[in-house]
C-alpha cells in the first residue's frame, strides 16, 4: 500500500505548524500541542534542520522556524527530507532490480503513475497544505477525481 511513513506525517504536520507560528517554536512545545513524544519531534526537526526545510535558533527565546517561506517548500521535499526519494516501485530508479524488466506488463503504467505522484507532490506546497488546513469546511471545494490514464 502507498502511504506516508510516520516520520514524513509527523513532519508535514511540525512545519505546518512552523508555517503558521510567528515566532521560532520549541520541539517541546510542538510535541505537546500534538501529543507527539518528545524526541520523535526533536529528531524530526533536527532532520528537517539537515535538508535544509527548517532552522534552529538558540537562546532563550530561540527554537525551530521555516528555512524558507512556506511557498518555497514543497511536499515532494519533505518526502525526501525524512524517507529518501519517492519510488513507487524499486523499478523506477534500479531497473537491474527487476528480474522481469525487460517483459514487465506493469512497468511502463507504473512509472506514469510514479510520475503523476511526484508530480503532485512536486506542486503541492507547504502553504497550501496550511492553507487548506485552515480554511472553513464550507469554503472548501471538494476534490476532483484524479484520472490517471
Amino acid at each position: 500500500m502507498l502511504k506516508l511513513s510516520k516520520k514524513t506525517d509527523y513532519a508535514i504536520i511540525l512545519l505546518s505548524h512552523l508555517g503558521e507560528s510567528e515566532d521560532p517554536v520549541s520541539a517541546q512545545e510542538v510535541s505537546a500541542h500534538y501529543h507527539l513524544p518528545q524526541p520523535m519531534a526533536a529528531n524530526i526537526l533536527k532532520q528537517l534542520v539537515g535538508a535544509g526545510v527548517a532552522e534552529s535558533i538558540r537562546g532563550q527565546r530561540g527554537g525551530y522556524v521555516l528555512a524558507r517561506p512556506a511557498e518555497a517548500i514543497t511536499l515532494a521535499e519533505v518526502v525526501r527530507a525524512m524517507d529518501g526519494e519517492f519510488q513507487l516501485v524499486e523499478c523506477i530508479h534500479e531497473e537491474d532490480r527487476c528480474q522481469v524488466a525487460q517483459n514487465c506488463p506493469t512497468r511502463g503504467p507504473l512509472t506514469v503513475l510514479h510520475q503523476r505522484i511526484q508530480a503532485f507532490m512536486e506542486a503541492t506546497t507547504l502553504a497550501s497544505i496550511i492553507e487548506e488546513a485552515v480554511l472553513p469546511q464550507s469554503v472548501k471545494e471538494p476534490y476532483e477525481t484524479a484520472h490517471l490514464s
